[in-house]
Protein backbone atom coordinates (compact mmCIF):
# COMPACT_ATOMS: atom_id res chain seq x y z
CA UNK A 1 0.00 0.00 0.00
CA UNK A 2 2.96 2.12 1.06
CA UNK A 3 4.69 1.59 -2.42
CA UNK A 4 1.84 2.36 -3.92
CA UNK A 5 1.30 6.31 -2.38
CA UNK A 6 4.87 6.55 -3.35
CA UNK A 7 4.30 5.54 -7.33
CA UNK A 8 1.42 7.53 -7.09
CA UNK A 9 2.61 10.61 -5.55
CA UNK A 10 6.07 10.17 -7.45
CA UNK A 11 4.09 10.46 -11.02
CA UNK A 12 2.40 13.43 -9.56
CA UNK A 13 5.74 15.00 -9.15
CA UNK A 14 7.14 14.01 -12.94
CA UNK A 15 3.93 15.42 -13.72
CA UNK A 16 4.23 18.80 -12.03
CA UNK A 17 7.92 18.80 -13.70
CA UNK A 18 7.00 17.95 -17.20
CA UNK A 19 4.29 20.65 -17.25
CA UNK A 20 6.30 22.72 -15.58
CA UNK A 21 9.08 23.13 -17.96
CA UNK A 22 6.45 22.89 -21.05
CA UNK A 23 4.77 26.47 -19.90
CA UNK A 24 8.38 27.63 -19.55
CA UNK A 25 9.83 26.55 -22.69
CA UNK A 26 6.75 27.22 -24.87
CA UNK A 27 7.93 30.06 -27.05
CA UNK A 28 10.69 30.74 -25.10
CA UNK A 29 12.56 32.70 -28.00
CA UNK A 30 9.17 35.25 -28.80
CA UNK A 31 7.51 35.64 -25.41
CA UNK A 32 8.49 38.18 -24.30
CA UNK A 33 8.82 39.80 -27.62
CA UNK A 34 12.28 40.17 -27.84
CA UNK A 35 15.51 40.13 -26.00
CA UNK A 36 16.51 43.36 -23.51
CA UNK A 37 19.86 45.15 -23.80
CA UNK A 38 20.66 42.88 -20.87
CA UNK A 39 19.95 39.43 -22.20
CA UNK A 40 21.65 40.32 -25.24
CA UNK A 41 25.06 41.47 -22.97
CA UNK A 42 24.28 38.08 -21.01
CA UNK A 43 24.21 36.14 -24.37
CA UNK A 44 27.07 37.72 -25.87
CA UNK A 45 29.61 37.77 -22.86
CA UNK A 46 28.45 33.93 -22.05
CA UNK A 47 29.39 33.24 -25.99
CA UNK A 48 32.95 34.92 -26.33
CA UNK A 49 33.02 33.42 -22.43
CA UNK A 50 32.44 29.87 -24.21
CA UNK A 51 34.75 30.86 -27.40
CA UNK A 52 37.81 32.74 -26.00
CA UNK A 53 37.59 32.80 -22.49
CA UNK A 54 37.02 36.45 -22.20
CA UNK A 55 33.89 38.58 -21.63
CA UNK A 56 33.24 41.90 -24.43
CA UNK A 57 36.23 44.15 -22.51
CA UNK A 58 38.51 41.12 -22.96
CA UNK A 59 39.17 40.28 -19.12
CA UNK A 60 39.85 36.56 -18.75
CA UNK A 61 37.53 35.05 -16.84
CA UNK A 62 36.20 37.19 -14.85
CA UNK A 63 34.30 37.30 -11.25
CA UNK A 64 32.24 39.97 -12.66
CA UNK A 65 31.26 41.32 -15.69
CA UNK A 66 30.62 45.07 -16.77
CA UNK A 67 27.83 45.90 -18.41
CA UNK A 68 26.18 49.64 -19.01
CA UNK A 69 27.86 50.87 -16.30
CA UNK A 70 26.91 48.18 -13.76
CA UNK A 71 29.01 44.75 -12.39
CA UNK A 72 26.84 41.89 -13.40
CA UNK A 73 27.05 38.59 -11.01
CA UNK A 74 28.98 35.83 -12.46
CA UNK A 75 26.69 32.65 -11.88
CA UNK A 76 24.06 33.14 -14.71
CA UNK A 77 26.29 34.12 -17.42
CA UNK A 78 28.90 30.81 -17.09
CA UNK A 79 25.87 28.25 -17.16
CA UNK A 80 24.77 30.29 -19.94
CA UNK A 81 27.87 29.82 -21.34
CA UNK A 82 27.61 25.90 -21.25
CA UNK A 83 23.88 26.26 -23.37
CA UNK A 84 25.80 28.62 -25.96
CA UNK A 85 28.53 26.38 -26.26
CA UNK A 86 26.39 23.38 -27.70
CA UNK A 87 23.38 25.21 -29.12
CA UNK A 88 25.13 27.93 -29.70
CA UNK A 89 24.34 31.67 -29.85
CA UNK A 90 19.90 32.21 -30.08
CA UNK A 91 17.35 33.44 -28.29
CA UNK A 92 16.77 29.99 -27.13
CA UNK A 93 19.96 29.05 -26.00
CA UNK A 94 20.15 32.41 -23.93
CA UNK A 95 16.72 32.04 -22.32
CA UNK A 96 17.15 28.25 -21.86
CA UNK A 97 18.97 28.41 -18.65
CA UNK A 98 16.21 30.35 -17.11
CA UNK A 99 13.80 27.82 -17.75
CA UNK A 100 15.61 24.98 -17.12
CA UNK A 101 16.56 26.20 -13.46
CA UNK A 102 13.02 27.47 -12.92
CA UNK A 103 11.84 24.19 -13.28
CA UNK A 104 14.63 22.81 -11.68
CA UNK A 105 13.49 24.96 -9.00
CA UNK A 106 9.81 23.03 -8.95
CA UNK A 107 11.46 19.84 -8.35
CA UNK A 108 13.63 21.28 -5.89
CA UNK A 109 10.73 23.04 -3.24
CA UNK A 110 9.40 19.56 -2.98
CA UNK A 111 12.32 17.74 -1.45
CA UNK A 112 12.61 21.05 0.63
CA UNK A 113 9.29 21.51 2.14
CA UNK A 114 9.01 17.89 2.14
CA UNK A 115 11.96 17.69 4.43
CA UNK A 116 10.83 20.60 6.66
CA UNK A 117 7.34 19.45 7.58
CA UNK A 118 8.04 15.77 6.98
CA UNK A 119 5.16 15.94 4.31
CA UNK A 120 4.98 14.26 1.10
CA UNK A 121 1.69 16.51 0.21
CA UNK A 122 2.45 19.76 1.08
CA UNK A 123 5.55 18.92 -1.04
CA UNK A 124 3.61 18.35 -4.06
CA UNK A 125 1.49 21.36 -3.12
CA UNK A 126 4.25 23.80 -2.97
CA UNK A 127 6.06 22.49 -6.20
CA UNK A 128 2.26 23.19 -8.14
CA UNK A 129 2.17 26.77 -6.80
CA UNK A 130 5.56 27.07 -8.05
CA UNK A 131 5.04 25.41 -11.11
CA UNK A 132 2.08 27.73 -12.15
CA UNK A 133 3.19 31.28 -10.17
CA UNK A 134 2.78 34.01 -12.56
CA UNK A 135 5.87 35.57 -10.75
CA UNK A 136 8.04 32.59 -11.39
CA UNK A 137 6.91 31.78 -14.88
CA UNK A 138 7.86 35.27 -16.21
CA UNK A 139 11.28 35.26 -14.52
CA UNK A 140 11.45 31.60 -16.25
CA UNK A 141 10.72 33.15 -19.79
CA UNK A 142 14.02 35.60 -19.91
CA UNK A 143 17.19 35.53 -18.94
CA UNK A 144 17.45 37.36 -15.44
CA UNK A 145 19.43 35.97 -12.64
CA UNK A 146 16.62 35.10 -9.92
CA UNK A 147 16.07 31.65 -10.63
CA UNK A 148 19.71 30.99 -10.24
CA UNK A 149 20.04 32.76 -7.04
CA UNK A 150 16.54 31.04 -6.10
CA UNK A 151 18.19 27.55 -6.49
CA UNK A 152 21.08 27.60 -4.75
CA UNK A 153 19.36 29.09 -1.59
CA UNK A 154 16.37 26.79 -1.38
CA UNK A 155 19.28 24.05 -2.42
CA UNK A 156 21.69 25.36 0.48
CA UNK A 157 18.34 25.34 3.07
CA UNK A 158 17.91 21.62 1.47
CA UNK A 159 21.59 20.38 2.23
CA UNK A 160 21.42 22.31 5.97
CA UNK A 161 18.52 20.39 6.76
CA UNK A 162 20.36 17.33 5.49
CA UNK A 163 23.30 17.72 7.81
CA UNK A 164 20.89 17.84 10.38
CA UNK A 165 19.07 14.72 9.72
CA UNK A 166 21.28 12.51 8.10
CA UNK A 167 24.92 13.99 7.14
CA UNK A 168 26.57 16.41 9.35
CA UNK A 169 29.14 16.81 6.33
CA UNK A 170 26.29 18.62 4.20
CA UNK A 171 26.43 21.83 6.53
CA UNK A 172 29.93 23.18 4.67
CA UNK A 173 27.93 22.45 1.36
CA UNK A 174 24.92 24.59 2.47
CA UNK A 175 27.02 27.07 2.83
CA UNK A 176 28.92 27.05 0.27
CA UNK A 177 25.39 26.90 -1.58
CA UNK A 178 24.08 30.50 0.08
CA UNK A 179 27.52 32.00 -0.75
CA UNK A 180 27.19 30.72 -4.79
CA UNK A 181 23.30 32.62 -4.15
CA UNK A 182 24.92 35.85 -3.53
CA UNK A 183 27.15 35.44 -6.44
CA UNK A 184 24.64 35.39 -8.18
CA UNK A 185 22.23 37.78 -8.12
CA UNK A 186 23.17 41.30 -5.90
CA UNK A 187 19.31 40.65 -3.88
CA UNK A 188 20.68 37.63 -2.00
CA UNK A 189 23.46 39.71 -0.64
CA UNK A 190 20.76 40.82 1.29
CA UNK A 191 18.62 38.44 1.89
CA UNK A 192 20.91 35.63 2.29
CA UNK A 193 22.70 36.36 5.65
CA UNK A 194 19.86 36.94 8.26
CA UNK A 195 18.75 33.93 6.77
CA UNK A 196 21.74 32.27 7.64
CA UNK A 197 21.63 34.09 10.75
CA UNK A 198 17.81 33.36 11.49
CA UNK A 199 19.39 29.47 10.65
CA UNK A 200 21.27 29.95 13.12
CA UNK A 201 19.17 30.77 16.17
CA UNK A 202 16.67 27.93 15.49
CA UNK A 203 19.49 25.32 15.64
CA UNK A 204 21.23 26.24 17.95
CA UNK A 205 21.29 23.38 19.65
CA UNK A 206 21.87 20.98 17.09
CA UNK A 207 24.72 23.22 15.68
CA UNK A 208 26.96 22.72 18.84
CA UNK A 209 27.65 19.30 17.74
CA UNK A 210 29.30 19.98 14.89
CA UNK A 211 31.90 21.97 15.58
CA UNK A 212 34.56 21.10 12.28
CA UNK A 213 31.97 21.65 10.01
CA UNK A 214 30.80 24.79 11.57
CA UNK A 215 34.58 25.63 11.40
CA UNK A 216 34.80 24.81 8.05
CA UNK A 217 31.31 27.02 7.63
CA UNK A 218 33.18 29.94 9.06
CA UNK A 219 36.04 29.25 6.85
CA UNK A 220 34.02 29.35 4.30
CA UNK A 221 32.08 32.47 5.03
CA UNK A 222 35.12 34.40 5.74
CA UNK A 223 36.41 33.39 2.40
CA UNK A 224 33.55 35.15 0.87
CA UNK A 225 34.04 38.46 3.03
CA UNK A 226 37.97 38.52 1.42
CA UNK A 227 36.83 38.24 -2.13
CA UNK A 228 34.49 40.79 -1.34
CA UNK A 229 36.20 43.07 0.45
CA UNK A 230 39.48 43.00 -2.53
CA UNK A 231 36.30 43.02 -5.48
CA UNK A 232 34.04 45.08 -4.04
CA UNK A 233 32.58 45.09 -7.11
CA UNK A 234 31.54 41.95 -7.03
CA UNK A 235 28.61 43.01 -4.51
CA UNK A 236 27.67 45.40 -6.97
CA UNK A 237 28.41 48.91 -5.94
CA UNK A 238 27.88 50.28 -8.64
CA UNK A 239 24.59 49.46 -9.15
CA UNK A 240 23.47 49.73 -5.33
CA UNK A 241 24.65 53.60 -6.28
CA UNK A 242 22.78 53.80 -9.65
CA UNK A 243 19.30 52.55 -8.03
CA UNK A 244 19.82 53.99 -3.68
CA UNK A 245 17.05 56.28 -2.93
CA UNK A 246 17.61 59.77 -4.17
CA UNK A 247 17.27 62.75 -1.62
CA UNK A 248 14.11 64.48 -2.97
CA UNK A 249 12.39 61.23 -2.29
CA UNK A 250 13.66 61.27 1.60
CA UNK A 251 12.93 64.67 2.00
CA UNK A 252 8.97 63.78 0.65
CA UNK A 253 9.15 61.29 3.82
CA UNK A 254 6.79 62.37 7.35
CA UNK A 255 9.56 61.26 9.71
CA UNK A 256 12.08 63.62 7.08
CA UNK A 257 9.55 66.58 7.21
CA UNK A 258 9.49 66.43 11.25
CA UNK A 259 13.16 65.93 11.97
CA UNK A 260 14.97 67.34 9.31
CA UNK A 261 16.83 63.91 9.66
CA UNK A 262 17.74 62.65 6.45
CA UNK A 263 18.59 59.14 8.37
CA UNK A 264 15.73 58.84 9.79
CA UNK A 265 14.03 59.88 6.47
CA UNK A 266 15.83 57.10 4.65
CA UNK A 267 14.72 54.96 7.67
CA UNK A 268 10.81 55.71 6.75
CA UNK A 269 11.45 55.52 3.36
CA UNK A 270 12.75 52.04 3.64
CA UNK A 271 9.73 51.03 6.11
CA UNK A 272 7.13 52.34 3.49
CA UNK A 273 9.06 50.51 0.61
CA UNK A 274 8.81 47.50 2.40
CA UNK A 275 4.98 47.61 3.07
CA UNK A 276 4.50 48.00 -0.89
CA UNK A 277 5.25 44.72 -0.97
CA UNK A 278 2.43 43.67 0.43
CA UNK A 279 -0.20 45.72 -1.67
CA UNK A 280 -2.78 43.64 -2.90
CA UNK A 281 -2.53 45.46 -6.06
CA UNK A 282 1.27 44.19 -6.61
CA UNK A 283 0.34 40.57 -5.05
CA UNK A 284 -2.49 39.87 -6.86
CA UNK A 285 -3.72 42.19 -9.52
CA UNK A 286 -1.19 43.95 -11.56
CA UNK A 287 2.10 42.86 -10.14
CA UNK A 288 5.57 45.11 -10.76
CA UNK A 289 4.52 48.59 -12.72
CA UNK A 290 7.78 47.34 -15.07
CA UNK A 291 6.31 45.37 -18.26
CA UNK A 292 9.81 43.98 -17.84
CA UNK A 293 9.33 42.67 -14.60
CA UNK A 294 6.12 41.75 -14.89
CA UNK A 295 2.85 40.72 -17.30
CA UNK A 296 0.74 43.48 -15.89
CA UNK A 297 -2.73 41.36 -16.32
CA UNK A 298 -2.10 39.65 -13.32
CA UNK A 299 -0.20 39.77 -9.98
CA UNK A 300 2.87 38.23 -8.86
CA UNK A 301 0.26 36.03 -7.61
CA UNK A 302 -3.47 34.47 -8.55
CA UNK A 303 -6.20 35.65 -6.12
CA UNK A 304 -7.14 32.98 -4.99
CA UNK A 305 -3.07 32.43 -3.31
CA UNK A 306 -4.40 35.30 -0.57
CA UNK A 307 -6.93 32.63 1.29
CA UNK A 308 -3.89 30.25 1.10
CA UNK A 309 -1.33 32.50 2.34
CA UNK A 310 -3.79 33.54 5.45
CA UNK A 311 -4.27 30.73 6.47
CA UNK A 312 -1.21 29.36 5.74
CA UNK A 313 0.52 32.16 8.17
CA UNK A 314 -1.85 31.44 10.74
CA UNK A 315 -1.20 27.87 10.76
CA UNK A 316 2.32 28.21 10.87
CA UNK A 317 2.38 30.67 13.76
CA UNK A 318 -0.37 29.04 15.66
CA UNK A 319 1.94 25.83 15.38
CA UNK A 320 5.89 27.49 16.41
CA UNK A 321 7.59 25.00 14.91
CA UNK A 322 11.22 25.71 14.41
CA UNK A 323 10.50 25.13 10.75
CA UNK A 324 7.30 27.45 10.50
CA UNK A 325 9.28 29.93 11.60
CA UNK A 326 11.85 29.56 9.32
CA UNK A 327 9.33 30.21 6.59
CA UNK A 328 7.60 33.24 8.01
CA UNK A 329 10.88 34.75 8.82
CA UNK A 330 12.43 33.54 4.91
CA UNK A 331 8.76 34.95 3.58
CA UNK A 332 9.39 38.41 5.60
CA UNK A 333 12.93 38.87 4.88
CA UNK A 334 12.35 39.03 1.31
CA UNK A 335 11.09 41.97 0.61
CA UNK A 336 14.08 43.51 2.49
CA UNK A 337 16.83 43.83 -0.85
CA UNK A 338 13.77 45.80 -2.43
CA UNK A 339 13.17 48.09 0.53
CA UNK A 340 16.65 49.76 0.16
CA UNK A 341 16.96 51.06 -3.20
CA UNK A 342 14.48 52.73 -5.35
CA UNK A 343 11.48 51.43 -7.43
CA UNK A 344 9.46 49.28 -5.03
CA UNK A 345 7.84 47.51 -5.47
CA UNK A 346 10.33 45.58 -7.61
CA UNK A 347 9.60 41.86 -8.45
CA UNK A 348 12.93 40.93 -9.42
CA UNK A 349 14.56 42.04 -5.98
CA UNK A 350 11.62 40.03 -4.06
CA UNK A 351 12.61 37.16 -5.97
CA UNK A 352 12.75 35.65 -2.41
CA UNK A 353 8.50 35.56 -1.95
CA UNK A 354 9.17 32.82 -4.76
CA UNK A 355 9.57 29.78 -2.54
CA UNK A 356 8.62 31.00 0.85
CA UNK A 357 5.35 32.08 -0.16
CA UNK A 358 4.63 29.37 -2.04
CA UNK A 359 5.41 26.61 0.52
CA UNK A 360 2.81 29.36 2.59
CA UNK A 361 0.00 28.42 0.19
CA UNK A 362 0.74 25.03 0.42
CA UNK A 363 0.23 24.64 3.80
CA UNK A 364 -3.26 27.14 3.51
CA UNK A 365 -4.39 24.88 1.04
CA UNK A 366 -3.38 21.79 3.00
CA UNK A 367 -4.82 23.06 6.14
CA UNK A 368 -8.09 24.20 4.25
CA UNK A 369 -8.85 20.95 2.98
CA UNK A 370 -8.24 19.23 6.10
CA UNK A 371 -11.09 21.17 8.09
CA UNK A 372 -13.32 18.40 6.71
CA UNK A 373 -13.92 15.10 7.94
CA UNK A 374 -14.62 12.84 5.08
CA UNK A 375 -12.50 12.10 2.37
CA UNK A 376 -14.97 12.65 -0.17
CA UNK A 377 -15.45 16.24 0.68
CA UNK A 378 -11.66 17.09 1.08
CA UNK A 379 -10.80 15.73 -2.76
CA UNK A 380 -14.38 17.49 -3.84
CA UNK A 381 -12.49 20.84 -2.21
CA UNK A 382 -9.60 20.45 -2.94
CA UNK A 383 -10.47 19.62 -6.61
CA UNK A 384 -12.41 23.15 -7.42
CA UNK A 385 -9.13 24.61 -5.90
CA UNK A 386 -7.12 23.24 -8.30
CA UNK A 387 -9.75 23.67 -11.37
CA UNK A 388 -9.92 27.12 -10.52
CA UNK A 389 -6.39 27.51 -10.13
CA UNK A 390 -5.86 26.11 -13.61
CA UNK A 391 -8.11 28.75 -15.17
CA UNK A 392 -6.33 31.30 -13.48
CA UNK A 393 -3.08 29.85 -15.14
CA UNK A 394 -5.03 29.48 -18.89
CA UNK A 395 -6.29 33.23 -18.83
CA UNK A 396 -2.84 34.08 -17.53
CA UNK A 397 -0.87 32.27 -20.32
CA UNK A 398 -3.65 33.37 -22.63
CA UNK A 399 -2.66 36.95 -22.13
CA UNK A 400 0.93 36.38 -21.86
CA UNK A 401 1.25 34.90 -25.33
CA UNK A 402 -1.10 37.27 -26.49
CA UNK A 403 -2.06 41.25 -25.41
CA UNK A 404 1.12 41.19 -23.51
CA UNK A 405 3.38 40.05 -26.17
CA UNK A 406 2.45 42.60 -28.81
CA UNK A 407 1.46 45.26 -26.38
CA UNK A 408 4.80 45.87 -24.27
CA UNK A 409 6.99 44.87 -27.39
CA UNK A 410 8.81 48.45 -27.09
CA UNK A 411 9.72 47.87 -23.96
CA UNK A 412 11.18 44.84 -24.75
CA UNK A 413 13.61 46.07 -27.58
CA UNK A 414 11.57 44.65 -29.90
CA UNK A 415 12.92 45.81 -33.82
CA UNK A 416 16.94 45.33 -32.78
CA UNK A 417 16.92 41.99 -33.83
CA UNK A 418 15.41 43.04 -37.82
CA UNK A 419 17.76 46.41 -37.80
CA UNK A 420 20.76 43.63 -37.57
CA UNK A 421 19.60 41.14 -39.88
CA UNK A 422 18.64 43.61 -42.30
CA UNK A 423 22.42 45.57 -42.10
CA UNK A 424 23.73 42.15 -42.25
CA UNK A 425 21.55 41.22 -45.78
CA UNK A 426 22.69 44.27 -47.24
CA UNK A 427 26.60 44.49 -47.65
CA UNK A 428 26.55 47.56 -50.34
CA UNK A 429 26.44 50.13 -47.14
CA UNK A 430 29.51 51.39 -45.92
CA UNK A 431 28.06 52.16 -42.89
CA UNK A 432 25.75 52.21 -40.30
CA UNK A 433 24.38 55.22 -38.43
CA UNK A 434 22.02 53.58 -35.50
CA UNK A 435 19.83 55.73 -33.27
CA UNK A 436 20.52 54.83 -29.65
CA UNK A 437 16.87 55.64 -28.83
CA UNK A 438 16.88 52.29 -27.54
CA UNK A 439 19.42 52.27 -25.32
CA UNK A 440 22.51 49.69 -25.64
CA UNK A 441 22.47 49.42 -29.25
CA UNK A 442 25.67 48.26 -30.09
CA UNK A 443 25.14 44.84 -27.80
CA UNK A 444 22.26 43.83 -29.89
CA UNK A 445 24.63 44.25 -33.11
CA UNK A 446 27.26 41.92 -31.61
CA UNK A 447 25.00 39.57 -30.07
CA UNK A 448 23.04 39.30 -33.61
CA UNK A 449 25.95 39.51 -36.18
CA UNK A 450 28.19 37.30 -33.51
CA UNK A 451 30.62 39.03 -34.04
CA UNK A 452 34.00 37.96 -33.51
CA UNK A 453 35.85 39.08 -29.95
CA UNK A 454 38.95 40.39 -31.29
CA UNK A 455 37.48 42.10 -34.36
CA UNK A 456 35.64 44.05 -31.79
CA UNK A 457 37.78 44.91 -29.52
CA UNK A 458 39.83 46.27 -32.12
CA UNK A 459 37.90 48.33 -33.87
CA UNK A 460 35.37 49.51 -30.89
CA UNK A 461 35.34 52.87 -29.70
CA UNK A 462 33.44 53.49 -26.62
CA UNK A 463 31.51 56.60 -25.64
CA UNK A 464 32.74 59.38 -23.22
CA UNK A 465 30.24 61.50 -23.41
CA UNK A 466 27.45 62.80 -21.15
CA UNK A 467 24.74 59.85 -22.20
CA UNK A 468 27.46 56.98 -21.77
CA UNK A 469 25.19 55.38 -19.18
CA UNK A 470 22.79 54.99 -21.75
CA UNK A 471 24.98 53.79 -24.66
CA UNK A 472 28.14 53.10 -24.00
CA UNK A 473 29.55 52.09 -27.35
CA UNK A 474 29.99 54.96 -29.94
CA UNK A 475 30.72 52.72 -33.22
CA UNK A 476 32.44 49.36 -34.00
CA UNK A 477 33.70 48.41 -37.23
CA UNK A 478 30.83 50.68 -39.88
CA UNK A 479 28.09 50.53 -37.15
CA UNK A 480 27.80 53.68 -35.27
CA UNK A 481 25.83 54.58 -32.62
CA UNK A 482 23.79 57.71 -31.84
CA UNK A 483 26.31 60.93 -32.49
CA UNK A 484 24.74 61.67 -35.24
CA UNK A 485 22.37 65.16 -35.72
CA UNK A 486 18.99 63.89 -37.63
CA UNK A 487 17.92 67.17 -38.10
CA UNK A 488 20.87 69.08 -39.57
CA UNK A 489 22.93 66.71 -41.35
CA UNK A 490 22.31 65.66 -44.67
CA UNK A 491 22.44 62.40 -45.87
CA UNK A 492 25.72 60.62 -46.82
CA UNK A 493 26.52 58.27 -49.88
CA UNK A 494 26.96 54.34 -48.85
CA UNK A 495 25.03 55.15 -45.58
CA UNK A 496 22.20 53.16 -44.10
CA UNK A 497 20.40 55.31 -41.25
CA UNK A 498 18.45 53.56 -38.78
CA UNK A 499 15.65 56.05 -36.91
CA UNK A 500 12.78 55.80 -34.61
CA UNK A 501 9.36 57.56 -36.68
CA UNK A 502 10.16 61.01 -34.36
CA UNK A 503 13.84 61.02 -35.94
CA UNK A 504 12.56 60.26 -39.05
CA UNK A 505 9.60 63.35 -38.57
CA UNK A 506 12.03 65.17 -37.41
CA UNK A 507 14.43 65.55 -41.04
CA UNK A 508 15.57 68.91 -42.22
CA UNK A 509 16.37 66.86 -45.63
CA UNK A 510 13.59 64.15 -45.85
CA UNK A 511 13.26 64.61 -49.47
CA UNK A 512 17.31 63.29 -50.01
CA UNK A 513 16.06 60.10 -48.35
CA UNK A 514 14.93 56.83 -49.54
CA UNK A 515 12.85 54.40 -47.34
CA UNK A 516 14.52 51.20 -47.52
CA UNK A 517 12.90 49.13 -44.81
CA UNK A 518 10.09 49.56 -42.18
CA UNK A 519 10.38 47.43 -38.79
CA UNK A 520 6.95 47.11 -37.52
CA UNK A 521 6.19 46.27 -33.47
CA UNK A 522 3.43 43.21 -33.40
CA UNK A 523 0.95 45.70 -32.80
CA UNK A 524 1.64 47.03 -36.62
CA UNK A 525 2.86 50.46 -34.76
CA UNK A 526 5.91 51.74 -36.39
CA UNK A 527 9.03 50.71 -34.83
CA UNK A 528 12.02 52.17 -37.20
CA UNK A 529 12.78 53.20 -40.39
CA UNK A 530 16.07 52.23 -42.19
CA UNK A 531 16.73 54.85 -45.03
CA UNK A 532 19.41 55.64 -47.22
CA UNK A 533 20.30 58.77 -49.69
CA UNK A 534 18.27 58.85 -53.22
Amino acid sequence: MNEKRLCKKSFLLILIVIFSLMIRVYKIDSAPSSLTWDEAAVGYNAWTIANYGRDEYGKLFPIYFRSFGEDKQPIHIYITALFVKFLDLSEFSTRMPAAVFGTINVLLIFYLARSLFNNSYIGLLSSFFLAISPHNIHFSKFNHEANFALFFFMFGLLLFFYSLKKNKSFLSLSILSFILSMISYHAAEIAVPPVILLLGVLYAKNLTKEKINILISLILLLGFILLAIFQPRLLGVNRFNQTVQGKNDIEKTLLFNKTQNLLLGRVNLIFSQYLSYFNPKFLFISGDKNSRLSAQGAGEFYKIDAVFLIIGVICLLYKRSKEGLLIVGWALIAPLPGSVVGEAPHAGRAMFMMGSWHIISAIGFFSLVGLLKKKIFKWFLATVFIAYLMISLSEYLKYYYGEFTKRYAIDWQYGMKQIAQYANEHKEYDQVYITSIRSQPYIFLLYYLKIPLPVYLDTVIYNNSKDKSSNNVSLFGKYSFGGWNSIESPASKGVLYVLSPSEYDGLAYKFNYDIKNIIYYPNRTTAFYLVSLK
